[in-house]
């Protein structure tokens, strides 16, 4: 993989998907049989690290498996060199993690910190083409079984035709400001002391400038303006695609509805910028801790900042 660069985590795009090739079931067969072909084991999700880094092996790796086992192609490198993923959880689950005397089967959210961009956006696709064909075996129209198709980037229902392809989840993301300061809100299923951006998911036939505001208002009680668009993140947990605003707020009163945000603080900048730089602030709410660099809520925050005051 190349060096890193300043992306969103999972948004960059080092592979070319080879869209007009991998429908020739022919084509994808001769890419498996390359000798250069590599090939990234998952287990129940989490990828094989080496080193810390993703853990590639020679496709041939795969020949231990039974025809059935899942195996996704994730496209062509800058050297044209073909990436496969398999699935070695999937059913019949063997007893024990195949590969784990030569790496670490890392949970995704663990291993994000230290993958480079590139890299986590391949792993990221990864997983979240795996576990997609393993959520959708069956036909939505008529029940069927399906089968993968396109290398992996679509299913098809032998029996009436219908042909599946992997969703996109969208969710609005929202950092709201309002006079030098910033809302972060916990929700009930957080780790203590971890604060984010308040989000929520994209509904039928509604703008993700809409949802920012319904959103913000149903889930803390605020109103917003001047909603802006910042930019955007594949989120593989399992399949949303995170859609990044800025907005301001009419004023910081709360009312919290505590299904979704059990606990919510406005932090001024000067603070926020500390407990970026690992420095403790103590709130009302008592320790607050931002998320990792690698999620958008994050690069959210850092994007204000740099915002003039």
């Amino acid at each position: 993989m190349e060096e890193d660069i300043d992306l969103c985590s999972f948004a960059a795009e080092p592979l070319d998907r080879a869209s007009e090739l991998r429908s020739n079931p022919d084509w994808i067969a001769e890419q498996k049989r390359r000798a250069d072909a590599l090939l990234l084991p998952l287990w129940r999700g989490d990828p094989l690290l080496v080193d810390g880094s993703a853990g590639w092996l020679s496709f041939s790796a795969s020949r231990e498996f039974g025809a059935n086992t899942p195996i996704v192609f994730l496209g062509l490198d800058k050297n044209r060199v073909p990436r496969f993923a398999l699935d070695c959880g999937a059913v019949p689950t063997p007893e024990a993690a195949p590969f784990a005397d030569i790496g670490v089967y890392t949970p995704l959210r663990e291993a994000a910190g230290g993958l480079q961009a590139r890299e986590l956006a391949v792993v990221g696709a990864a997983r979240w083409l795996l576990d997609w064909h393993v959520r959708h075996e069956h036909c939505a129209r008529c029940g069927a079984s399906t089968d993968m198709g396109d290398g992996g980037a679509k299913r098809v229902c032998p029996a009436c035709g219908a042909e599946h392809f992997p969703r996109s989840d969208p969710v609005a993301i929202v950092l709201a400001v309002h006079d030098g300061a910033c809302l972060l809100g916990r929700g009930p299923n957080f780790p203590p002391t971890f604060f984010s951006a308040l989000a929520g998911y994209i509904e039928a036939c509604e703008t993700p400038e809409a949802c920012a505001i319904r959103e913000l208002k149903e889930e803390a009680g605020v109103e917003l303006s001047n909603v802006r668009y910042q930019f955007s993140q594949p989120w593989p947990f399992p399949s949303s695609l995170m859609m990044g605003f800025i907005a301001d707020a009419a004023d910081r009163n709360l009312v919290l509805d505590t299904n979704e945000v059990e606990q919510a603080v406005w932090v001024p900048k000067a603070d926020l910028a500390a407990l970026i730089a690992g420095e403790v602030r103590a709130f009302d709410v008592g320790p607050v801790n931002v998320p990792p660099r690698f999620t958008i809520a994050r690069r959210l925050m850092e994007r204000w900042l740099e915002m003039p005051a």
